[in-house]
């Protein structure tokens, strides 16, 4: 398997529309590319840290999807949301190990 997660800030204001666009908006285009497992969009309730959490079958299905204009879509969908400087950090991981 393998995962990326992207941090990124969030406008306090949108601690509810981003959710909201996350499920409606961002989850069904992944669905749409093979490999794909799981999404989740984590976020404290009191600040403005997000991680957008996307799991894959494997590092080629992610390599797959990352490459596909669909990533950058996604970026843009939530782009009016990111505080000044808090467009999205990716970190990509291979799982190592899990229960």
């Amino acid at each position: 398997m393998f995962v990326r997660m992207s941090h990124w800030k969030c406008r306090k204001e949108f601690w509810t529309e981003d959710f909201k666009l996350f499920n409606k908006g961002a989850i069904p285009i992944m669905k749409n590319h093979s490999g794909f497992i799981k999404a989740m969009l984590l976020g404290g309730r009191n600040t403005s840290e997000r991680i957008a959490f996307t799991m894959w079958e494997n590092e080629e299905a992610y390599s797959n999807f990352s490459r596909h204009k669909d990533l950058e879509k996604i970026i843009k969908m939530f782009e009016h949301m990111y505080e000044k400087n808090g467009s999205p950090k990716p970190f990509e991981y291979e799982v190592r190990a899990e229960s």
